[in-house]
């Protein structure tokens, strides 16, 4: 198997798959905006967008899949991340492998799931593709010439605790990464080298972030969070000035079609930074 491609050459094909197994959130998202969300037999227990997809079988999540659920609902396709290629290989199913770690691979993959199919749904795919490309560059443009603002990313961390700790930032080669530097940010965790760098409050302080953008469950005590990053005193201009992006809209971690949503919101908020 290779990625971006199934175990099924595409010579011996007959017809494009007609049953398909989404493993991601991300996934079922390309796959109702390129039209073929129909096709879509199963898919991940965390998918909650389009709101068509809650009629859809649910086979769990990408490390506790239900194997005999997925087999009874007999795919001709399974469409999995290029990091589950292990996993993949526990089924007697054709596969595709796509990258949602990065917004270039998310792009990538309207381009692979398209060819794979062939014919009207490629042409939509590419057309898709490029609608959402316009859409970034669009927003991108709004930005340019401006100084980047220096962002850190809190994807998770122990929340309420009046102190920060355990916060896993979204780091380099990562999606989240992607957005903000799209944005005319700097995301200032990318230095480590590392996708996702966990950090110590002396870490935070130590890159003094100009804006932090706090992602958050939407129900939680969003003040008593926020109250945490209090403990870092005026040491960190975020935080002495009150700059927080708080995010608690699925698609802040779901890459895909509604990207441009959160590329928006970023950008607006820059926007107060200036």
């Amino acid at each position: 198997m290779c990625s971006g491609c199934g175990q099924t050459p595409e010579n011996t094909r007959t017809e494009p798959p007609q049953r398909i197994i989404s493993t991601l959130p991300s996934i079922t998202e390309v796959l109702f905006d390129i039209g073929i969300g129909d096709r879509i037999v199963g898919d991940s227990a965390f998918t909650k967008y389009p709101p068509e997809a809650a009629a859809i079988e649910k086979i769990g999540g990408l490390y506790d899949m239900n194997r005999e659920k997925i087999l009874s609902l007999k795919p001709d396709l399974m469409i999995f991340s290029d990091e589950s290629t292990a996993t993949a290989r526990t089924f007697s199913v054709p596969v595709l492998f796509v990258n949602h770690r990065t917004l270039e691979g998310m792009l990538e993959s309207y381009r692979i799931i398209g060819q794979h199919f062939g014919g009207r749904i490629q042409e939509q795919s590419v057309k898709k593709q490029k609608e959402l490309q316009n859409k970034l560059d669009a927003l991108a443009a709004k930005r340019k010439g401006k100084k980047a603002v220096r962002t850190l990313i809190s994807i998770d961390r122990s929340r309420g605790t009046g102190r920060i700790q355990n916060l896993f930032a979204a780091g380099s080669e990562s999606f989240l990464n992607d957005v903000v530097v799209l944005a005319g940010g700097e995301n200032v965790a990318a230095s480590t080298g590392l996708p996702v760098p966990v950090l110590s409050a002396e870490g935070v302080i130590q890159f003094a972030p100009e804006v932090i953008i706090d992602l958050q469950i939407s129900g939680e005590n969003t003040a008593q969070n926020l109250a945490d990053w209090q403990s870092l005193g005026g040491k960190v201009p975020a935080v002495k000035n009150r700059r927080f992006l708080v995010l608690t809209e699925d698609y802040a971690s779901i890459p895909g079609p509604r990207t441009p949503l959160l590329v928006e919101k970023i950008v607006q908020y820059f926007e107060l930074s200036d």
